[in-house]
């Protein structure tokens, strides 16, 4: 399967975008830090690279919400989708999320700025099919370069997470921002 990666405004509705920024406002206090200083494989096949950012899971509204997002990514990608998780990511300035590959059950993601201004999302399709243990070692010592950016201002960012190895550079704004993640996983066949 080669992976998919595509903006599309129609995963989500603006009024579903607005309850979905009060929730995740709501949450923010309570918070946990993810600092994370060393790269890593996990299960012998994600790749885990450094991080810093602040995340909480996901309420009530964003139950139902992630629900209609998964049905709007199975019409694109005519894969049968359901939610599997999903949480709130707050970035401060200097924070950032190293290149990464999602979990296993993450089929699917799909990334909302709820507010804020975000620098772009860089997927790293030169990288895709390389061995985890190995992709640490394929990027610049002194930055993560190549790869294509994606502006999340654009719109819903629907990505094949756990095949594109996908990184945020440190965000460089005073303003903090706010994104939501729906993880999204291929129903069982009966």
């Amino acid at each position: 399967m080669s992976a998919t990666c595509l903006v599309s405004p129609d995963l989500i509705t603006l009024q579903e975008r607005r309850d979905l920024l009060a929730d995740a406002s709501s949450r923010r206090a309570q918070a946990k830090r993810c600092d994370r200083t060393r790269w890593r494989v996990v299960d012998g096949w994600q790749f885990l690279g450094p991080a810093r950012f602040s995340y909480s899971p996901d309420g009530q509204v964003h139950e139902e919400v992630h629900r209609r997002v998964a049905e709007r990514a199975t019409e694109l990608v005519e894969v049968e989708l359901r939610p599997v998780q999903s949480n709130y990511l707050y970035y401060e300035m200097g924070d950032y999320l190293g290149p990464h590959h999602d979990q296993a059950r993450c089929q699917f993601a799909v990334i909302v700025l709820l507010d804020g201004h975000a620098g772009p999302l860089c997927v790293h399709p030169e990288l895709q099919g390389a061995r985890p243990e190995d992709v640490g070692a394929l990027l610049e010592p002194d930055g993560h370069r190549g790869g294509r950016q994606i502006a999340l201002q654009d719109g819903p960012l629907l990505l094949s997470g756990r095949l594109l190895p996908h990184h945020r550079e440190p965000h460089a704004d005073a303003e903090p921002i706010t994104l939501v993640t729906f993880c999204l996983g291929q129903q069982p066949t009966p």
